[in-house]
This record gives structure tokens, sequence and C-alpha cells, in this order.
């Protein structure tokens, strides 16, 4: 048997060359850090970054279709799928990001800045190049904005105010807050697939086929459905340890402190798949489904990913998880940014064109660069 055959399975046929060129960078950047070239150490973290967003990448493109496979097996409500599934399935690095900030090298608000910045992308980007990329002008259906998106703000709007609130220490009281607020956003969306299955499915539907390429992965039964989910679970984990250690570590050799890092690199980093999904919906058409999976996404990154992660630390160590967050001008732009996407989204008609799709890109660009001054 091929030794390669896995790594050509899980990367496909175009992704494991840019695989192995980025590897061969990596171990002849380390191999000039060992011999003293400074800028060896910058090409070096680099690549790692790519690599770690390439796993991300494709491990999310077969954790999908597994839990999908499990949720058809169940018969769960779309509903809930859209909410739990979906959202673990497209938020899961962040998760994964948020638990080695709090646990592992004890630096919350790198986790907080990641999910913001994660957030922020999402809101700005994700819209933008799926409307840029779209045939026609984006019409979204009144119930992508008027519900999820302005849920969305509510959370963000939580957020904020628990940083205000609370701006040293975070401990249960603030995770159950931001559990209840994940739980009402479920209960939104299974009293809305009650009234009508047929919209909450068209809304939320997912084609599996999207979140594959040439190599599909076939599913026998649940229990190698349920393989495949703890397997890509183990292997976005390490990938995301990856992405923050060689991000942390590229910014302090520029100089940039570790929340910045969060909030521009790991957050675009984790954010890349669900990019992808989108463009490919919006090129087909389906824009509800390329613009209303940002929501859920982000809903679930604010209120599951920074909540349980919390709770872990107090379980473990019995002390609340300390916060050390200046940059707040971080939480006000994706504040701002949402208020926009709101407007965005309900003018014209609710159709988002070329034009306020560019406008959206640009935003984005300009809030990261801000960024590097707060």
């Amino acid at each position: 048997m091929n030794p390669l055959a896995p790594f050509l399975f899980f990367f496909g046929k175009d992704m494991i060359r840019h695989i192995i060129l980025f590897s061969g960078i990596a171990i002849i950047a380390w191999f000039m850090t060992l011999s003293g070239v400074v800028w060896g150490g910058y090409l070096l973290w680099i690549s790692l970054i790519i690599i770690a967003t390439l796993i991300i990448w494709r491990a999310g493109d077969f954790f999908s279709p597994a839990a999908t496979y499990i949720q058809n097996k169940h018969d769960i409500p779309q509903s809930i799928k859209a909410a739990v599934i979906d959202a673990i399935a497209s938020s899961f690095p962040e998760f994964c990001v948020a638990i080695i900030a709090v646990i592992l090298i004890g630096r919350a608000e790198v986790g907080i800045s990641t999910i913001v910045g994660s957030a922020l992308y999402n809101v700005l980007v994700i819209p933008a190049a799926a409307g840029l990329v779209a045939a026609s002008p984006m019409v979204i259906s009144r119930e992508v904005v008027w519900r999820d998106n302005i849920y969305y703000l509510g959370v963000t709007l939580l957020l904020g105010a628990m940083l205000w609130v609370f701006p040293n220490e975070w401990g249960a009281s603030v995770a159950v807050i931001f559990l209840l607020a994940y739980l009402g956003y479920v209960f939104l969306l299974h009293r809305d697939f009650k009234k009508s299955k047929k919209q909450s499915a068209d809304f939320k539907k997912t084609d599996i086929l999207e979140t594959k390429t040439e190599d599909e992965l076939e599913l026998t039964s649940e229990k190698k459905a349920w393989m495949w989910v703890a397997g890509m679970m183990i292997v976005m984990g390490g990938a995301s340890h990856l992405l923050v250690e060689a991000s942390i570590a590229l910014g302090d050799m520029l100089g940039i402190d570790a929340v910045i890092m969060g909030f521009v690199v790991i957050a675009a980093g984790t954010s890349v798949p669900d990019t992808a999904l989108s463009v490919i919906s919006a090129k087909k058409g389906n824009y509800d489904a390329a613009v209303s999976n940002v929501f859920g996404s982000n809903i679930f990154d604010i209120c599951i990913c920074l909540s349980i992660p919390i709770l872990l630390a107090l379980a473990i160590s019995g002390e609340a998880t300390t916060i050390e967050l200046p940059q707040m001008g971080l939480i006000w732009s994706l504040i701002g940014a949402t208020f926009l996407a709101v407007y965005f989204f309900w003018s014209n008609n609710y159709t988002l064109t070329k034009s306020k799709a560019g406008m959206m890109g640009f935003i984005y660009l300009l809030i990261i660069l801000v960024s590097f001054s707060f």
C-alpha cells in the first residue's frame, strides 16, 4: 500500500501539491533558522500558518457530511441541525482556539479576539465574497435579516456588555448567560421549524455534495460516521493548536500583540472553510444558504465557544478566567460592522448588490489596518 495514500485521500489531488510545497518551504526555513538566518523564522511560521489553515479546511470537508449522516440517521429536525450540527461543523476550529487560549496558554483574551475577528470576517468578508461572485444581485429572505441577523446583533451587544460589566474575570455566571442566549436562538429556530417545515428546510438546507471534492466520503454505518466525526475533531484540534502557536510566534517576531494576531490571522485561518462554502452556494444561486450560515456560526462562536472553555477552566482550576483585553476597540468594530451588515442586507428590498459587497470587503480591510493601532 502506498504510504502517502491516506494523505492523498485526505487532501485531494489538488491540495496535496500545496501541502507538499509549503511543507518543503517549512523544512528549508527551519534549517535556515537553525543556521542563524533571521528571516528564515518568518518564512517558517508563515508556512505553518498556511499548512494549519489547509488542514482545518479539509477536516471540515469530512466533518460536515459525517455529522449530517448522523442527523439523517436519527431524523433530527432541520432547525436543530442548523443550530447545532452545522454550527459545530463550521465553528469547531474557533472552539478549539478558545480552549487552547483559555486552558493551554492561559490567555483568554486571545480566544476572545479570535472569536471577535472570526465574527467580523464572517459578517463582512463572506457576504462580500459571495456577492462579488454571484451571477446577479443577491436577494436575501426577510427571515435571514430579521431573525438570524438581528439575534446575532443582540449577541454581539451581549458580548460587549459582559466585557464592560466583568472586565477582569469571567466565571460561571457569564458562561451561563451565553449558554442561555444560545438556547434562546435554538428555541426560535425550532419554533419557526414547527410553523413551516418546508420553509425552514429550504432556508437552512445544505447540499452535502457542496462540501466534497472529487474524493467522496462513503459512509455505510453510524459507527463509521462517529469515527469520522471524532477523528476530524482531533485533526482540527491539532491544526488549530499549530495555527495558534505559529501565529503568536510570528507576532512576537513582528512585535504584534497576540490579541491582534488572533483578531486578524487566527480568525481568518479558521474562517476559510466557511468562505469557500458560501462562494460555492452563491455561484449556484443559493443566496440564502450563502449568507444564513454566517449568522448561525457567529452566534455559536460567541455563545458556545466562549462559555464552554470558561466552564472547563473553572472545573479544572476552580478559578474564574482572567480577562486582559485593553483593545476594546475590537468589540466596537464588530458591533459597528454588524449594524452595517443589517443595513446592507435590509436596504434595496433585501438585495446585496456587487457595489455593497465591495464596500463590505473594503470596510473589513480598513478595520484590520486600524486594529494594528489598538
